[in-house]
């Protein structure tokens, strides 16, 4: 296992904000159930479903910087042999706004080809020939002719083998996704305008892959598991797009599946239409902090404490620097993180090799700006960020009363949620302002402190 970082550039490398993957689970992974929700297991109800006979479709959502793609990870990591996951960071094909969810079933089925190849799976050439057809057609670069040997020509080599060609279509597909037009004409918008052919295609060649997983394995209880994550970075358009009036496309995927959701798509009249599409949903909890009654939290400050000090040692970050560190992050990992890295780069640090309270709280305070700027409406609106602040003073101050802010479906409460001012600490659906947020608030003269 890893040690504890005992110089700078060893506090840098082990706090990257980046989710844990392979190694560095071993290495940093600090169990957290208990401080999240001492009710239920975040991964232990996920693989409960995941094992039942039939597939189950489901969404996790959650705060970003919460943990969830790494407690996904932690998941895939714990499963048998019998499994095959599919895993698919949708940032890595999709642009940042302007998507649908036939987008996202393209970039799917790119990395299912991919894993096909690289597990050496032996596919169903006759089940997937229709596949081939219909993905040739749309991928087809010359859209003008009328001569079906150029059509061909422009799709796939059809004398290439089943796997070939699906490797064919699958560069076309990553590059259509990532630097293609969405025109009328283009690969995109023609495969948008076939949803149920695509559902269809989808469906083939996740089916084939599962069978040829058994095949190989000899397991006839062998699955594939299609993980897609970085949905829940979506803005409100492209989530509203994707997971209500498409969301029956990702729904009927027929393997089992999880997919991330922005957890401000349930601050919303139509969020039971987004639970209707799927099997279920399973929110990943934050670390408390404080309680719902803005008491300190013990037990989550512990939690935090045990991941800090996983990867950093005392020498390189003293006590009462951690203690302000997480007084001040509100439980979200990823700030913990970047106020570290933020710290490694200040001279006086550099030269004195110690992150103490004074640089954490330097490295806070220039946070304390970027969150305020993240408070507002979408620039299409116009709109002044007045009453969004004047709304999150009135939360704040409800919290230092030590009165219990609830959830509810608000066009506002979305925005905040979404600009990270806002906490939802979801395992008790109650709401929380992040501190930095409250010190954002007291600079503009509207919150007058917890005190």
């Amino acid at each position: 296992m890893s040690h504890p970082a005992t110089t700078l550039s060893e506090a840098t490398v082990n706090c990257s904000p980046r989710p844990l993957t392979d190694g560095a689970i071993a290495d940093f992974w600090v169990e957290t159930s208990e401080a999240r929700d001492h009710l239920t297991c975040f991964r232990s109800n996920i693989l409960a479903l995941l094992e039942q006979p039939v597939a189950q479709r489901i969404l996790v959502f959650g705060h970003r910087g919460c943990g969830k793609s790494t407690e996904l990870n932690k998941l895939i990591s714990e499963l048998g042999p019998e499994w095959l996951p599919v895993t698919l960071l949708a940032g890595h094909f999709l642009p940042v706004s302007g998507n649908q969810a036939a987008d996202v079933l393209l970039a799917a089925c790119t990395r299912m080809i991919e894993v096909a190849q690289d597990k050496g799976l032996a596919l169903n050439e006759k089940a997937l020939s229709p596949v081939i057809e219909f993905f040739n057609e749309t991928t087809t670069t010359q859209h003008e002719t009328r001569s079906a040997d150029m059509e061909v020509g422009a799709g796939v080599n059809t004398s290439a083998s089943l796997l070939e060609k699906l490797l064919g279509l699958s560069a076309k597909f990553t590059s259509a996704l990532k630097f293609g037009s969405r025109t009328d004409t283009s690969t995109v918008s023609k495969v948008r305008q076939r949803k149920g052919e695509l559902m269809a295609s989808v469906n083939a060649l996740a089916l084939s892959m599962e069978m040829a997983w058994r095949s190989k394995t000899e397991n006839p209880n062998a699955r594939v598991l299609l993980v897609i994550e970085d949905l829940d970075k979506l803005g409100l358009a492209d989530a509203r797009q994707i997971f209500v009036n498409d969301g029956r496309l990702l729904g009927d995927i027929a393997v089992r599946a999880i997919y991330t959701v922005p957890v401000f798509t349930f601050h919303s009249p139509e969020a039971s239409s987004i639970k209707s599409y799927f099997d279920h949903t399973i929110g990943l909890p934050m670390i408390k902090t404080y309680t719902r009654h803005g008491k300190p939290c013990e037990e989550g400050r512990s939690i935090l404490r045990a991941i800090i000090r996983r990867r950093v040692a005392e020498g390189v970050l003293p006590n009462d620097a951690m203690e302000l560190l997480i007084e001040r992050t509100g439980g979200v990992l990823r700030d913990i993180f970047d106020a570290i890295q933020s710290c490694a780069q200040f001279l006086p640090v550099q030269k004195s090799k110690v992150i103490d309270r004074e640089s954490i709280k330097a490295a806070l305070n220039r946070m304390v700006a970027t969150i305020g700027l993240q408070i507002g409406y979408p620039p299409e609106e116009k709109k002044s960020p007045k009453p969004l602040q004047q709304r999150l003073a009135h939360i704040a101050q409800a919290q230092a009363e030590g009165r219990e802010v609830a959830t509810e479906p608000d066009p506002d409460l979305q925005y905040l949620l979404m600009s990270g001012a806002l906490i939802e600490y979801n395992g008790d659906r109650w709401l929380g302002v992040h501190p930095l947020a409250k010190d954002y608030l007291t600079e503009l003269g509207l919150y007058a402190g917890d005190h």
